[in-house]
């Protein structure tokens, strides 16, 4: 294994982390991650581009819908206080 193989790894471990505790936005986007760098690092000749960057595309909108939820939240909060 070699350096740049770690972050596959706790990609991987955050992927079941999350799985553990029902956080399923963020096990989603790890896997997603992992599966991107997974493709690219150890398949690369194996897999199409398109089905390697669909899974970077889906990962970095989950990350943006749980930031945009979060801070619809946080923005009610505010708005409550007053």
């Amino acid at each position: 294994m070699h350096w740049n193989d770690w972050p596959i790894v706790c990609l991987a471990l955050s992927t079941l982390l999350a799985l553990l505790s029902r956080r399923w936005t963020d096990a989603a986007w790890a896997a997603c991650f992992a599966a991107f760098m997974l493709f690219d690092r150890v398949l690369p000749d194996a897999v199409p581009w398109q089905l390697k960057y669909a899974f970077l595309i889906i990962g970095v909108l989950l990350i943006a819908f749980q930031v945009a939820g979060t801070y619809r939240r946080y923005k009610g909060s505010l708005d409550a206080r007053h």
